[in-house]
């Protein structure tokens, strides 16, 4: 998480983004003409990824550590043991002052960790078409200067106009939910705070996938 960042340290963060080499990948072009995003009058809820709430639980992050808890989600998702706080001391820069954690440093925790990570820029129909295809992606949403956050999405609904994250600083849900997550917000909500008003994080979000091995090698 960089929330409540003061104008200095933020743009040294960008500073840091820059000097790497990920890129923003506009992907309007890899997908297929049927994004299969049509509603389903049985189901309102078009699609979730199917998680075991027994090993990807919803933990609360420790102060601006959203970047391992999503991170932590993620891998625990595709079975790999992980905490969030560990990630974080992992990922985070050694400064005496948080600048938080950009996405290439997130990328490359999973790199290193055997799953194939990818940022990117997009649309709603794009982050939907991952998430469809039951690959989590993690969003980076914000208010410029004032605050950024990653969350996970883990599902939407066509007929509701809501979409449904895992949201570190919101934490297990007191109460049972019928919707996936922890966190809903409706569709119009999320897109003002993706949009982010910064140029380098608009509408940026990051597909995680496990690495595909030849069988017949």
């Amino acid at each position: 998480m960089l929330k409540y960042l003061t104008a200095i340290p933020l743009v040294i963060a960008i500073i840091f983004i820059g000097t790497f080499t990920t890129p923003l990948i506009s992907i309007d072009h890899l997908l297929p003409t049927e994004t299969r995003l049509s509603a389903d009058p049985f189901n309102p809820i078009n699609f979730s990824l199917n998680l075991d709430l027994e090993t990807t639980s919803f933990d609360k992050q420790g102060y601006n550590m959203c970047s391992g808890y999503a991170a932590a989600f993620i891998r625990r998702y595709y079975g790999q043991p992980a905490t969030g706080t560990q990630i974080y001391r992992e990922i985070a820069y050694r400064l005496p002052f948080d600048i938080g954690v950009p996405p290439h440093r997130l990328i490359s925790h999973f790199r290193d960790n055997n799953l194939n990570a990818s940022a990117r820029t997009g649309g709603l129909d794009e982050l939907k078409y991952f998430s469809s295809q039951e690959i989590p992606v993690i969003v980076l949403v914000g208010e410029g200067l004032k605050w950024q956050h990653y969350m996970v999405l883990v599902g939407y609904s066509e007929d509701d106009n809501e979409m449904y994250f895992y949201d570190p600083e919101t934490g297990p849900s007191m109460v049972a939910r019928e919707k996936p997550g922890n966190k809903t917000l409706s569709t119009d909500r999320f897109l003002s705070i993706w949009e982010n008003r910064l140029p380098i994080f608009s509408q940026l979000f990051i597909t995680v996938e496990e690495i595909q091995t030849d069988k017949s090698a």
